[in-house]
């Protein structure tokens, strides 16, 4: 079941990818200051190699922790009363609320940013930008993955399902794609669109340090970290370091700098 799932979850990624790649050609929000086939390789190199070494913690880490929830009673949800679609909607709202807290820590305690800001260090912004994280951060975020399956006792199917949906959020608002007003404006008040997190990734401290949902925008709401950007700001995107854009040994070297 779980290679079933996990194949899946590698087909609606790769997909999506290609739609956005696709759209954001034909309805593109910013001019490309790089070479989109720069970007492209650079970033899809990266992802190369993040997919290559995640596969041992995913073996040895994350899919034990989902088979020993799937066969014991830890964890929240398997302590909840209630039927199958009430648990996932209460475990899928939880993951999401989780992400929003490990995202507001990977910018607010300096260890975590050492490894995130490497994500910001790109001064422009579309899907590519999506494949734009440290080795580090990664192998970091699936410690907390696991601590997460067994606090909140979540089934793998759901827990997959949320995995699929993220990665194709994370690629949608990281997308070059320019969405009219009037539909901008209704689908954020619920989940995050691509003007929503360009705020997020805009030189300027105030917003960049802001908007830190995934999916669902109802976080920053709660928690009152939302600040828009205006258009100048959002033109102006990545870190006052505009030197490592690129250059793969840059990029590794980075946290230790």
């Amino acid at each position: 079941m779980i290679e079933l799932l996990t194949n899946l979850k590698l087909i609606f990624f790769v997909m999506f990818f290609l739609l956005m790649l696709i759209v954001e050609s034909y309805f593109p929000k910013r001019t490309w200051t790089s070479r989109r086939i720069l970007r492209i390789g650079f970033h899809g190199l990266i992802a190369l190699i993040n997919t290559l070494i995640m596969r041992l913690p995913s073996l040895f880490i994350i899919i034990p922790a989902l088979l020993i929830i799937n066969e014991s009673n830890y964890g929240l949800l398997n302590n909840l009363e209630s039927n199958f679609f009430i648990k996932s909607l209460i475990g899928l709202m939880l993951l999401d609320l989780a992400f929003y807290w490990w995202h507001r820590i990977n910018h607010t305690i300096s260890f975590f940013w050492r490894f995130h800001s490497v994500h910001h260090l790109d001064t422009h912004l579309d899907v590519t930008t999506s494949l734009r994280f440290h080795i580090g951060e990664l192998l970091l975020s699936s410690i907390f993955k696991v601590s997460l399956i067994f606090l909140i006792g979540i089934p793998i199917s759901i827990f997959i399902f949320y995995e699929i949906i993220l990665s194709m959020s994370n690629q949608f608002h990281h997308s070059n794609i320019d969405l009219p007003d009037k539909m901008n404006a209704t689908l954020e008040k619920f989940i995050v669109t691509p003007r929503y997190h360009t705020n997020h990734h805009t030189i300027k401290k105030e917003s960049r340090e802001a908007n830190y949902c995934s999916i669902l925008t109802i976080w920053d709401k709660i928690f009152f970290t939302y600040k828009d950007a205006n258009d100048l700001e959002r033109t102006k995107l990545g870190l006052d370091d505009r030197t490592k854009e690129f250059g793969i040994l840059k990029y590794f070297k980075h946290p230790l700098s």
